[in-house]
């Protein structure tokens, strides 16, 4: 096929072998190291800029990722990659196998059969005989199945040698327990580090006196111990300083009330080691998720103990006493559905007793903590926010029922997304873009027929394109507001759906207010002309807003 004097064939994604531009792709994991892999970046790299030599092909420029799974694709290197695609300079990618690029079959298979064809981007895995300018790829997609298999195996390998440390009593976390180190001549086993340990010994000494974790909290800020971070970051642990970088003074005795708790609650100290607290539970998004507590692997006695076995039980003989419900507590059917309007913090339950009254309430004690932070001393009676919310749920199930409320909210929906303006305009620029295409290709049939120099041609063309761009983003702008429009509109229903169900209700229990609601927020308490008034917001779920 022969193309006038003038056009950028590249443009067009049509490539000789000397325009090539190749990227060489170059990742190596820690899982990789483990399984004694011979895959090291400089292996890889060699192997691949040996290829590129044979092959003619002119290198761009190499990429590596060092230490990152292939189950990850969030990697900078591959992510610079990504850029330099996008923005025209390379069009060709080599890897040594499919692995290299990734394991997950699913994202691999996107890469290899959807972006780098759109991109016209040539690939190559040179070992597993992948190149996509060639039809016979079909074992592409089962390799990637292999290696997301290969991936998974791992995983259960990883997780079993894990436990069978854990049964042998090894110590396997990251981070040493607080008033403990690691032994350096035996990176599995604890060893006591004397200037935290006799602040834990001090803690147990407190609870076993009947004082609380919140007085134990107390006193040791008034006494200005340091808090865990800051002593594993002053004692040249560099993992803790970004909790210790841009805190005030006072930040570095501020103990809080769950660090106490986490530690009064922790078996270390008795001189067993516990693990297999948290689990990988998806081989793929790696999260955490934490193990009943009858499935934690405990083994006896494997290091010295800073308190006695008989003493941890019975401080958890207190905490347990302490945290049993009392016969004259209510349900708290708003449990993690209030926080305070100002500083955002999680509103707690409390019982407030003065002579022979008591009262529950919420309270906001992030304002204890950190009054700079949250300025304003925050509450509300649990009976006043249980009316209040009642009596709110009523009045919308009631309007919804009616129409009268969906009718409003409807129009006030149109009003802000003026759908019918956005469609009129949304047909406009399609019409614009089918006349635009026609003018390109009428522009090109001239060009061809020597009609338009080259000069001209190229101005044209870049001024039609330009525009074609500036519409392709509008058009994208249009259409997110009519598919929010669109959403809005279903979760309206879902929210109708479900406040049917409370049409005729008395009262609130906690899994209506968890059906129907995101959270409720609240305003401090303020005396107006002699009378106290607070704000409350409910957010209701599906439409993320007040009704």
């Amino acid at each position: 096929m022969l193309f006038p004097k003038g056009v950028n064939m590249e443009q067009m994604g049509i490539y000789q072998t000397a325009g090539y531009n190749a990227a060489i792709y170059c990742r190596l994991s820690k899982d990789d190291e483990q399984a004694g892999e011979s895959v090291s970046i400089q292996t890889q790299k060699m192997m691949l800029e040996k290829y590129c030599h044979e092959q003619d092909f002119p290198i761009y420029d190499v990429y590596a990722d060092d230490g990152y799974s292939g189950l990850n694709f969030n990697r900078p290197e591959f992510n610079r990659l990504l850029t330099d695609i996008d923005d025209g300079k390379i069009n060709l990618v080599i890897t040594k196998d499919l692995s290299r690029l990734g394991r997950d079959y699913i994202q691999t298979g996107y890469y290899t059969d959807i972006y780098f064809s759109r991109k016209k981007v040539r690939y190559i895995a040179v070992n597993d005989g992948v190149d996509t300018n060639k039809d016979d790829n079909d074992i592409a997609p089962f390799k990637n199945i292999l290696n997301d298999l290969y991936a998974k195996d791992l995983s259960r390998k990883v997780k079993s040698a894990k436990r069978q440390r854990a049964y042998s009593g090894y110590y396997i976390s990251a981070q040493s327990p607080y008033g403990y180190k690691v032994n350096p001549a035996n990176r599995n086993q604890l060893i006591v580090d004397d200037e935290p340990a006799a602040i834990v010994k001090e803690m147990f000494r407190l609870a076993l006196a009947g004082n609380s974790t919140v007085q134990i909290t107390k006193i040791l800020s008034e006494q200005k111990v340091l808090i865990p971070s800051f002593y594993k970051a002053e004692n040249g642990d560099t993992r803790f300083d970004r909790y210790s970088n841009g805190k005030s003074e006072d930040d570095r005795f501020k103990w809080c009330n769950a660090t106490v708790q986490q530690i009064l609650k922790n078996q270390v100290y008795a001189g067993d080691m516990e693990n297999h607290k948290f689990e990988v539970a998806n081989y793929k998004t790696k999260e955490r998720v934490p193990v009943p507590k009858d499935q934690h692997i405990v083994v006896k006695n494997t290091h010295e103990a800073i308190v006695r076995h008989e003493d941890f039980d019975k401080v958890q003989e207190l905490v347990k006493m302490r945290h049993r419900p009392k016969k004259h507590e209510i349900d708290n059917v708003f449990k993690s559905l209030v926080f305070c309007a100002e500083c955002g913090s999680r509103m707690t339950f409390e019982i407030k007793s003065r002579k022979y009254l008591k009262r529950e309430i919420l309270i906001c004690r992030y304002h204890f903590r950190s009054p700079e932070k949250c300025k304003h001393y925050n509450y509300i009676y649990y009976e006043d926010l249980y009316n209040t919310v009642l009596e709110r749920i009523q009045k919308v199930a009631k309007g919804i029922e009616s129409g009268e409320l969906m009718r409003s909210i409807r129009r006030q929906a149109v009003k802000q997304n003026k759908s019918d303006k956005l469609e009129a305009e949304k047909v406009k620029i399609n019409s614009r873009f089918a006349k635009l295409n026609k003018i390109t290709k009428k522009l090109y049939e001239d060009f061809a027929c020597d009609l338009l120099d080259p000069d001209s041609y190229h101005k044209m063309l870049s001024e039609y394109q330009q525009e074609q761009k500036q519409l392709t983003q509008r058009l994208s702008i249009i259409q997110n507001e009519l598919d929010k429009k669109d959403e809005y509109t279903e979760n309206l229903q879902k929210l109708k759906d479900t406040i049917h169900m409370y049409l005729n209700i008395d009262k609130l229990t906690a899994n209506m207010l968890n059906q129907l609601i995101e959270k409720i927020e609240i305003g401090h308490p303020v005396k107006v002309n002699g009378s106290t008034q607070q704000e409350i917001n409910i957010i209701y779920r599906f439409v993320g807003t007040a009704l």
